[in-house]
């Protein structure tokens, strides 16, 4: 059995001995601390884009991220991208997660939406 400890979604367990089953469990709690995460920057998109980008986002902007960022809850995982973060929960039997992968995917695709209009310009 494998611990997940998470600060969003506190303790889970995988229980599964087979390892394709052992890595949908890793990837349905993987899919619920980014979910979590998500929700909490849902509640003020505007003021996350000011403090992590300094910029202020326009109406049009906050909008289309909101929908960006409902839009990535709906999807799972990309296991590849997440790669060495599965493999050091593949190796230990307790792993404490960090917000710093899912952060990096949740600010890459803002960062594609704020600033669409200059890379516009350089076409």
């Amino acid at each position: 059995m494998k611990t997940i400890l998470s600060s969003l979604i506190g303790t889970r367990n995988i229980v599964a001995n087979d390892p394709h089953v052992q890595l949908f469990q890793v990837r349905e709690v993987l899919n619920q601390h980014r979910d979590t995460l998500i929700n909490r920057l849902l509640v003020d998109v505007s003021t996350y884009i000011d403090f992590k980008f300094k910029t202020k986002a326009s109406r049009n902007e906050v909008s289309e991220i909101t929908d960006t960022l409902v839009n990535l809850k709906r999807t799972n995982i990309d296991l590849e991208k997440f790669h060495p973060l599965v493999k050091k929960i593949q190796r230990r039997t307790t792993f404490k997660l960090t917000n710093e992968l899912f952060f990096s995917e949740i600010d890459d695709l803002i960062r594609r939406k704020i600033h669409k209009p200059q890379l516009e310009l350089l076409k």
